[in-house]
């Protein structure tokens, strides 16, 4: 009965981890979209400057989740959206107009990353 309980505790608190990790996540991920969102506006009012500041922010949100998020099954994804993060944060100093088709990249990635770690069957086997 003893190993029945334990057993019983264990997958109660790997399933409350679980979720936790994600809607964890999730949160932060809405947050970087929130702060993309922020600087592609003030970059089409023309505040470049306001717009570079958000888009630091958003990569030191994403540096947070990442470092968070240990067990990533697609790498190749983590990189892509740090990598776009990076071009955002340069356009926006840079003052370049492709920064809108950037954005709209992330918000895809982002929402790729979300779906890969939802807890889904098969995501879990």
């Amino acid at each position: 009965m003893k190993r029945l309980s334990l057993c019983l505790a264990l997958i109660i608190s790997m399933a409350l981890f679980g979720s936790y990790a994600f809607f964890s996540c999730k949160d932060c991920a809405v947050e970087i979209k929130q702060e993309i969102e922020s600087a592609a506006r003030c970059f089409k009012n023309e505040d470049y400057v306001t717009a570079t500041e958000f888009s630091d922010k958003a990569i030191i949100l994403w540096h947070k989740l990442s470092d968070r998020t240990v067990f990533v099954e697609d790498i190749q994804n983590d990189i892509e959206i740090e990598m776009t993060l990076a071009r955002i944060s340069e356009m926006a100093r840079q003052q370049d107009d492709d920064i809108f088709e950037e954005c709209r990249v992330l918000f895809t990635l982002l929402d790729s990353f979300i779906d890969k770690q939802t807890p889904t069957l098969a995501n879990i086997f």
